[in-house]
C-alpha cells in the first residue's frame, strides 16, 4: 500500500533529514511520472487491440497475425536494445491479447467449442509460465502475459461450456483456485485477488440484467459465511507460517474475503436465509426457457410451488439470528485487531458496525424524528470512539517501529 506524506511537515518535526526527504520527493516524482506512462501506455494498447479485431473480423486472421507480432515483439524483446523494451513489450502485449483472443473465439465458433478453447487455453498458460519460469528473463512479461491469457481462456471456456459434466459451483471454486495459483506462482497480486469474484459466484453472488435495469443478488447467505471464513482461516494460517511471496498473497486475499463474509452476513440479517434453495432446490431453467418475468403464470406458479415444497424441508435461519451472530464476530474481530494493532482490519469491523447498527436500528425502529437524533448521536459516539482506538493504535504501530530500528524485538499482541 502507498502512503501519502507530508515530506515538509516530516522534516519539520524532525522524523527525517534533508537528505531522506529530497530522496523521498524524487521517488515520489518518479512513481508518479512511471504510473502515467504506464496508464498512456495501457490505453495506447487497448485502442490498437480494438481497432485490430474491428479492422479484422475473422477471428483465425486475427489471431494469426498477433502470432506473427508476438514473434516479432519476442524477437526484439530478446535481441533488441535496452531504449527499445517498452515499445517491444507493448508490441508483445498487443500480439498475445491477439493471438489468445482471436484463436478462443475460432475454437468456440458456431457450433459451442467451449471445451476445445478450454483445453487450447490450458495449453497456452502452461507454456506460457514454462517460459516465465526457465525462459529468459527479457521475456518475463510476454511469458506471463501468455500465461494469464490462457487461463482466463481456460477458465472462460470451462464456466460456459453447457455439457462439461461438472456441477458449477464446483467450476467456480476451481476458477478461483487456480486464479490464486497463477497469481502466486507469477507473483502477480492482482490475479490472486480476482479469484475473490469466481468464489463469490460459486455459492451465491448472480448478476442478472433486464430491460435497461441490472443488479447484483448475493444468495446462500450462511455457506457464503463458512466458505469465506474458512478462507480467511486459510489466509491467516498461511500469512503466519508461509510468509514471503505465499503471505503478501494471502494478506490481500484474505483481506477481500473478510469484506465478502461481511456484506453475507449483512443480507442475512436483513434477509434470513434458507440453506441451498439456490443450489440444490427447484430451478427457474428447468420450469421455462424465458426470464421469469415475461413467462406465462402457468410455470410461474409451478415454480413457486415447487419452492414451497422444498422450503418446506429445508433449513431456515432467521434474519434475527444472523444479527446477533453478525454483532458477535464483529466484536470479536474489532478487539483482536485492536490489541494487535492490525488497523485495516480495525477500520472494516468499525465500517461494517456502524453499517449493522443503522441496518437493524431502522429496520425494528420506527423513523421518528427523536429516533433519528439517538441514530445520530450514536454515530457521533462511534466516531469518537474510533478516533481514540485509532489514534491508540497509530501510537502503538509508531513504538513499534522505534523498537524495531533500534533492534528491539516488539511484543506481540494474542
Amino acid at each position: 500500500m502507498k502512503y501519502v506524506i507530508d515530506i515538509d511537515e516530516l522534516l519539520a518535526d524532525g522524523v527525517i533529514a534533508a537528505d531522506q526527504g529530497r530522496e523521498i520527493a524524487r521517488r515520489a516524482r518518479e512513481g508518479m511520472i512511471a504510473s502515467a506512462i504506464n496508464f498512456l501506455l495501457f490505453c495506447g494498447i487497448l485502442a490498437v487491440i480494438a481497432g485490430m479485431a474491428a479492422y479484422v473480423s475473422d477471428a483465425g486472421q486475427l489471431s494469426v497475425l498477433g502470432g506473427g507480432v508476438t514473434v516479432v515483439a519476442g524477437l526484439a524483446l530478446f535481441w533488441g536494445r535496452e531504449n527499445t523494451r517498452l515499445l517491444a513489450n507493448a508490441t508483445a502485449v498487443i500480439g498475445a491479447v491477439m493471438l489468445v483472443g482471436g484463436g478462443a473465439v475460432w475454437l468456440v465458433g458456431d457450433n459451442g467449442g467451449e471445451l476445445r478453447a478450454a483445453v487450447a487455453g490450458g495449453a497456452v498458460a502452461l507454456a506460457g509460465y514454462a517460459l516465465w519460469r526457465w525462459g529468459a528473463t527479457r521475456l518475463r512479461l510476454l511469458a506471463g502475459w501468455l500465461c494469464v491469457l490462457g487461463l482466463v481462456v481456460h477458465l472462460g471456456g470451462l464456466l460456459l461450456a453447457s455439457d462439461s459434466g461438472v456441477p458449477q459451483w464446483l467450476l467456480y471454486h476451481y476458477a478461483g483456485g487456480m486464479l490464486i495459483l497463477c497469481g502466486v506462482a507469477l507473483d502477480i497480486r492482482v490475479v490472486s485477488a480476482l479469484a475473490i469474484l469466481p468464489l463469490g459466484a460459486a455459492l451465491s453472488a448472480r448478476s442478472f440484467a433486464e430491460s435497461s435495469a441490472g443488479a447484483m443478488a448475493i444468495h446462500e447467505s450462511a455457506l457464503t459465511i463458512v466458505q469465506m471464513a474458512s478462507l480467511v482461516g486459510l489466509c491467516l494460517w498461511a500469512m503466519r507460517h508461509c510468509g514471503g511471496r505465499v503471505g503478501r498473497h494471502a494478506g490481500g486475499l484474505g483481506s477481500l474475503a473478510f469484506v465478502w463474509m461481511n456484506v453475507a452476513f449483512w443480507v442475512g440479517s436483513v434477509w434470513g436465509d434458507v440453506v441451498g434453495a439456490t443450489l440444490w432446490g427447484p430451478q427457474w431453467p428447468d420450469f421455462a426457457a424465458q426470464s421469469y418475468s415475461l413467462a406465462p403464470d402457468s410455470p410461474r406458479q409451478s415454480f413457486r410451488d415447487a419452492q414451497a415444497v422444498f422450503e418446506a424441508g429445508a433449513l431456515h435461519l432467521s434474519a434475527g439470528l444472523f444479527a446477533a451472530v453478525w454483532a458477535l464476530v464483529l466484536s470479536a474481530a474489532g478487539l483482536w485487531s485492536a490489541m494487535g494493532a492490525r488497523r485495516m482490519v480495525f477500520n472494516t469491523v468499525l465500517t461494517f458496525a456502524t453499517l449493522h447498527l443503522y441496518s437493524q436500528y431502522f429496520m425494528r425502529i420506527d423513523t421518528t424524528p427523536g429516533t433519528v437524533v439517538i441514530a445520530g448521536l450514536i454515530a457521533i459516539a462511534i466516531a469518537y470512539v474510533a478516533w481514540q482506538l485509532n489514534g491508540r493504535l497509530a501510537a502503538r504501530q509508531r513504538r513499534a517501529g522505534e523498537m524495531g530500528g533500534q533492534g528491539i524485538e516488539p511484543r506481540r499482541g494474542p
